[in-house]
Formats: structure tokens, sequence, C-alpha cells
């Protein structure tokens, strides 16, 4: 097998060999018939389909699917792949409209196949705040930051692994938050390259910048058909103009006023596409009068870069031939910044000036002349606009004394959108909800920014319903702190004795983002909004959910209590057979597990167990393997909890789970069955996949110090410790048992190793160190806990 098709599978981007591989696999592990027979089995389940023998493995990609043809950059092209193979950050600038987007998306589809077998797009264009860089680049590539952590690291962490190529595209708005985020990831990734677009260069080490030239356009007149297409610009031009008007021939006269439009447009491909689309109705010569007059007159400033007041001129021209209707709803569209479905096209912008039954009719005129374009999926279409043609448009909505109305309706559109997402919720598969509502994040984000930055408090209540009816779109993918962004800038501005069921929601949202003392103080101020509006559901969930913050902070007694709670509301509702009444056991399980009662929980989750096979919701979970490899360390069945561990590390595995909170508390059993290999390797995984997730690092690290103590590291250890120590979320960790062995180990080999004040001085010293400097240490001591150690030597 070649690489490719093993990276393929361990990604799984294949999920399982191809038939004549398993024939393979059979003979070279000697299986029996019947062995044979069941893997090909389990193979052509994987599949789902039969493959062709010849097929090669399938590439990963989003790049765009584009209904044009491309031309003219086949040197531009070859000069980019050559500097990719040398180069990990290659940024593409140039003017707006001159083709660097499509330029990308080309050099990226012919590597595909050839130096990469992943090619993601990212646009970055859908947002304004550069603090969103490394969440848009996650949700792409479909992967968790961390909570509370810097995203650029989180985000570098998590790619740590992968070979792919990036390309982010529309990167100047944002250039200075990118570039973070592009030297976290070069720094930390070195199977990822990227390719980038913007109007300006990184500046970052390590990058080359391949400024895209315009199109070549005839320097004179050119003689024949042929000798015109010898220059991109003309060659791109006719394509578009015949497919505008077929019946198009050129004569003398003809190439030489194509040849002018060419000179005059500067070979912008943008300019010359929206030139083209404008032939059938002006005809070539008055086409190029058109130009020529409107582009006298344009009034652009003069030190606006000369290319760029081609463009504009373009498009400012291409706007004052549109109608009256198509104005007035090219500028209102410009609102949404992530596409537009035609629904809410109808109800964002139609008024009596626009009625909402010409839209649809409006939409495909926009469309013919270039200014809009229509992607398909799964039947479905979604509307569009190039961001410098947006960026115009913005600014005739402000023009028009529009923008603020405009906001307004797009906000309402939202909340509406967010009262039906709320309502579909539970009722809808997760992969259809975010199929459904997810393709409106973009929009979302910059309706939002506009109620904070702009609007009333009315425009606030419309947030708060929009934040708290789609929280599912944060808090489902891992974007715990963008929720908690917009929860706690509407949190106050929303009147809960006014509008209970948006406070109910918002603050549902507020206590599923929230870590520490502020999960306490959030439900304390939700549970009498949760009653005023009779949300029993919503108040087990609550209650649940501070029990396992109440037993994370050892109030063992208060966790009891607020479970009870949840059970006592369960009962009550008649949900006793219900997935979330087998969420209840299990979470009164962990409860008790933490505080030793061990019995009761056991007797948890066996009954979560076959309450889980009557009900369904598919396997036993990791949490409660996980919690039963716990609940026997606690009674001292230190191999029994190993074993256990192991398979929950694996469960993760098989279900593309990232095991490192299962990780580092095998690191600690194993260090307790005195196997420092071991821990020390579980360690190590459990540091690499946790990326900046503080919760996760500190207690690694903290398994990682008695290691280091045993094999005679005792400086880097006590360093280590120190630093463990004052950043653990848990305001009693030692009464943890596992961590409370690593500690009892820890401390007896430094004590055999160093006088007291020596390891005071150690521990104080590490309490000092920020994640950042303790991950770097950690790696380095995990890289030489092989090596003699200073204090031997």
């Amino acid at each position: 097998m070649s690489t490719s098709a093993i990276g393929a599978l361990e990604r799984g981007s294949r999920r399982a060999p191809y038939r004549d591989t398993v024939a393979l696999l059979a003979t070279a592990l000697g299986l029996a018939a019947h062995e044979h027979a069941e893997l090909e089995a389990v193979a052509s389940q994987a599949r789902g389909r039969q493959p062709r023998i010849d097929a090669e493995p399938q590439t990963r990609h989003n790049l765009p699917i584009r209904l044009t043809s491309f031309l003219g950059r086949d040197a531009e092209i070859a000069e980019i792949e050559a500097l990719l193979r040398t180069c990990r950050l290659v940024t593409i600038t140039g003017s707006g409209g001159v083709g660097k987007t499509r330029t990308a998306t080309e050099v990226a589809k012919r590597l595909l196949g050839e130096q990469q077998e992943e090619a993601w797009f990212i646009d970055l264009s859908t947002i304004d705040d550069g603090a969103l860089v490394a969440g848009t680049i996650a949700a792409v590539l479909d992967v968790a930051l961390a909570p509370d952590a810097d995203s650029s690291r989180s985000i570098a962490a998590k790619l740590k692994a992968r070979k792919l190529l990036l390309i982010l595209d529309n990167c100047e708005h944002v250039i200075d938050e990118a570039a973070v985020v592009v030297a976290a990831i070069l720094r930390t990734c070195p199977g990822i390259t990227i390719l980038a677009t913007s109007r300006e260069r990184f500046a970052i080490e390590g990058e080359r910048a391949y400024r895209l030239p315009s199109l070549l356009v005839p320097t004179r007149n050119p003689a024949t058909t042929a000798e015109a297409c010898s220059y991109a610009s003309f060659q791109l031009f006719l394509e578009r103009a015949t497919a505008f008007e077929p019946t198009l021939t050129f004569d003398a006269e003809r190439l030489r006023t194509s040849a002018e439009v060419c000179r005059r447009l500067e070979g912008i491909p943008l300019a010359l596409e929206l030139a083209a689309s404008r032939l059938s109705t002006l005809g070539l010569a008055g086409l190029n009068k058109g130009l020529r007059e409107h582009f006298v007159l344009t009034n652009i400033a003069r030190d606006v870069p000369q290319r760029q007041r081609t463009m504009l001129a373009t498009i400012a021209w291409s706007h004052d031939l549109l109608s009256e209707r198509e104005r007035v709803l090219l500028r209102r569209l410009s609102i949404f910044r992530g596409g537009i479905t035609l629904e809410a096209a109808e109800a964002v912008c139609a008024d009596a000036q626009l009625p909402a039954r010409s839209i649809p009719d409006v939409m495909s005129l926009l469309v013919d002349k270039s200014l809009l374009s229509i992607r398909i999926s799964e039947e479905h279409g979604r509307y569009y606009m190039l961001e410098s043609v947006r960026a115009f448009a913005l600014t005739k909505l402000s023009e028009a004394s529009e923008t603020e109305p405009i906001a307004r309706a797009n906000l309402c559109w939202l909340a509406t959108i967010a009262d039906r997402g709320h309502d579909l919720y539970s009722n809808m598969s997760s992969d259809r909800w975010h199929g459904e509502f997810g393709a409106e994040l973009d929009n979302i984000r910059s309706a939002l920014d506009w109620a904070v930055n702009h609007g009333t408090d009315d425009d606030a209540l419309l947030g708060a319903r929009i934040v708290g009816g789609l929280r599912g779109l944060w808090t489902a993918t891992d974007r715990h702190g963008e929720c908690h962004r917009w929860t706690a800038e509407f949190i106050d501005r929303v009147d809960e004795s006014r509008y209970p069921v948006i406070a109910s929601r918002l603050l549902t949202a507020h206590i599923q983002v929230s870590r520490g003392a502020a999960v306490f103080d959030a439900a304390e101020r939700a549970v009498p909004v949760f009653e005023g509006v009779g949300d029993a559901l919503s108040l087990i969930s609550l209650h649940a959910h501070v029990a396992w913050f109440y037993s994370r902070a050892s109030r063992f007694a208060e966790a009891e209590q607020s479970v009870e709670r949840a059970f006592a509301l369960a009962d009550t509702e008649g949900i006793q057979r219900s997935r979330r009444y087998v969420d209840l056991l299990e979470i009164r399980a962990a409860v008790r597990a933490r505080a030793r009662r061990t019995d009761e929980a056991r007797k948890d989750l066996s009954d979560a167990a076959q309450l889980r096979s009557v009900v369904g919701g598919g396997d036993a979970r990791n949490l409660n393997l996980s919690w039963s490899a716990y609940i026997e360390f606690v009674d001292g069945n230190v191999e029994r909890s190993a074993e256990l561990y192991e398979a929950c590390v694996n469960h993760y595995r098989m279900h593309s789970g990232n095991p490192a909170v299962i990780l580092h508390q095998l690191a600690g059993v194993r260090l307790a069955l005195g196997d420092l290999d071991r821990a020390e390797s579980a360690v190590r995984e459990a540091l690499e996949l946790a990326g900046f997730e503080s919760h996760i690092v500190w207690a690694a690290i903290w398994h990682l110090a008695a290691v280091a103590a045993l094999r005679g590291h005792p400086g880097p250890a006590g360093r280590l410790f120190g630093f463990a120590l004052a950043t653990s979320d848990l305001s009693k960790p030692l009464e943890d048992p596992i961590e409370r062995s690593s500690y009892d180990i820890l401390m007896a080999s430094l004590h055999e190793q160093l006088p007291a004040a020596a390891i005071a001085a150690l521990q104080a010293d590490g309490a000092q160190l920020d994640l950042d400097g303790a991950l770097e240490e950690a790696f380095k001591l995990c890289a030489n806990l092989c090596r003699p150690s200073v204090e031997q030597r």
C-alpha cells in the first residue's frame, strides 16, 4: 500500500481498504477462511458501496466548484506551484478583481493528488472581527478550539498532526490577526502548507509574496482574432462576450474596439466579466463609449491605486446601468455577509418600493449581470456577492440612509430563524439541524455585531433571541469562547420580568459556556426565570450541570443536592424512560464517584447502561467507561482500572474523538502500577492532543513531574509540579485519588534527592510559568527523560 493510502485510512477520509488490499492483509496475517470472510464483511459494510479495483484513494477538499472556464494564468500557476514546493506560506497579492481567489483555487486543484491529499478553502471575507479567524478555520476543518485559550495556539495545536493545504482567502481586512494565526500554524504544524490571498502580505517570517498581475492586454490593435486571442484579457473577454451574445463575430473594427475595452479595463478579470455581461444590451460600440465616458466622470479619490480605481469605476458603471429595482435590491443584499437565500432576501429587502414577489426575478437579473453568483447545494440555491461588489453596495446602502432599517430587518429575520431553530433542536438530528441553520453563522455574527455596536435596546433583545435560540451553533461545535462573548453582551440588556422566555434561552446558553464560580452565579439567576416560564426540562439540565461543577470543586453535599433536584423534576415530568434520564444517571454516578461513594456510583452506571439499551442512543458512552475505571482505582483495583482506561482511550480513537482527557488519567494509573515507560507515553500523547486546554495540560504535567522525579530529574520535576499546582482549576486537587497517588510518589522521590527548601524554591519558580512555557518545558523533559540527568552526572 502507498503511504497516501495508509494516511487516508488513518485520517478517516477512507473508511475501509479496497477488496484487493483486504486480501493481501488476510494473507499476511495468516487468517483462516472464516476469519478472512469476517474481515471482508466488515470492510464491505464500512465501504458502503463496491469500489472499482483500480480506483484511486479519494482526496478531501471543499474547493469551490466554478461554472466558467479559467483562462490565461498558466505561467502564474506554474510559478506559484514552484514556490509552494520550497515554501510553506505563499501569499498571492494584488488589487481587487484581479483574480487572486480563482488563481489560488486553481493552484489547489492542480496540487490535489500530486502534492496534497487534502485542501481546505477558508473564506475570511465573511468575518469582520479578527478574533474569529482561528474559529473560522476550526469550523471548516471540524476541530474544536479550547475554551479560554489563545485561539491561534489552540488551532495550531489541534492541527499539529495534520498534512494538508490551507487556502486562506481575502485576508486583508483581518491581516494582523490572521498573521498571528498563520505564524502559529507554521511553527507548530510541519505538515501544513498555506496559500493565502490578500491585498497586502502578512510580513511574517518564511512568507513568499506573489504579486498577481492583470491579464496581458493587446499593446496594439490586432489584425486577426487569433492574434487578439494570444492576449489572455482578450481571450477572457471574447469567451464571456460570446456567452452573452452567441452570434457575435469580429471584423477589424470590432477587434480594435475590443482591444480598446481590454486596455481601458487594464486586463482586470472581474472588470472584463462585468463589461461582457452588458454587451447584449449595449452592443460593443455602446459598451466602449459608456466605459470611456464613465471613467472620465467617476469621482474616485486620487490616492486610490490606479487598478483599484479601475475596478471601482467598473463596478460603479455597471451599477449605474441597473434599473432602479436592481439598484435597490443590490444595495440591500449587501447586508448579508455569508450568502443569501431567496427566502431571506424576500424577508429583509422587500417593501412597497420593492415587493417580495418581484425579488426572485430581480435577483436573476443581477446574476445575469455578474453582480451576484449562485451555488446549488442539495437542491437549495444560495446567492453570493463578491466582496469588492459588496463593499461598493454597502456604500450605496449608507448613501440611501437604509443601513439602519435593513440591518434591523435582518435582525428580525434572524430572530425568527432562531425561534425556529430552538423549536427544532430537540426533534431533529444534529447533522440536519446544523445543515439547516449553520449556513447562517456568518450572517448571524455580522448582525449581532451591529446590534451590539449600533443597535437600540430593542435590537439587543433581538440579538438575545438569536443567541439563545441558536446556541447550538456554538455549544455543539465547541465555540464556547465566542458564545460567551455574545451572551455577555446581551445578558444584562434583557428584562427578565418582561421577556422571561428570551431570558431563559439566553441564560441557558450563558451557563453552558461559563466556567468555575461563574456557573453558580448564572445558575442562581436562571432558576427563578426557568420556574417562571415553566421550563422544567431546562431546570433539569441546569441542576445536573451545576452538580457536576460542584463536584469538581469538591463541594459534594451541594453537588448531591443539585443532582437530586434534577431527579425530582425528572420524576415529576415523567421522563424516566428517556435519553435525558440516562444522562442524569451518568452525571450522578460521576458526582458519587468523585465523592468516593463507589457502590452507589456503580449502580447508577449499571442502571444507565440498562436504560440506554431500551431507549437507544448507541453503545455505552465514554463517560460510563471512564467512570467505571475511576471507581476501580478508588476501590484499589488498579490493574482493572488501567484496563478500563485503555478501553476508553481505544473507544475515543475508534470514534474519532480526542482521548487527551482520559490519557492523563491513564498516566496516573500506570504510574501507580510502577509502569514508568507507559505512564510517560500516555503523558506525552495527552500533552500533544491537549493543545492549550489548561485543565488537561496541568493534570498531565502533574503525573509527568512524578515520572521525571523517579527518573532522576528532580529539578524539572519540582518546577513542573509548581506550575501544575498553581494552575489547577480544582479547589482541592489532592482530594482526587489518582492525583493524590501521583503526588505521594512525586514528593517521596523529591525528598530522597533534595532538601525541603530546594523543593519549595523549585515549586515557587514553577508557579511563575505560563501555559506556553510549561508546555515547552514539558516536551523538552519528555525528550530528555531517557538521558542521564544533570544531577546524576
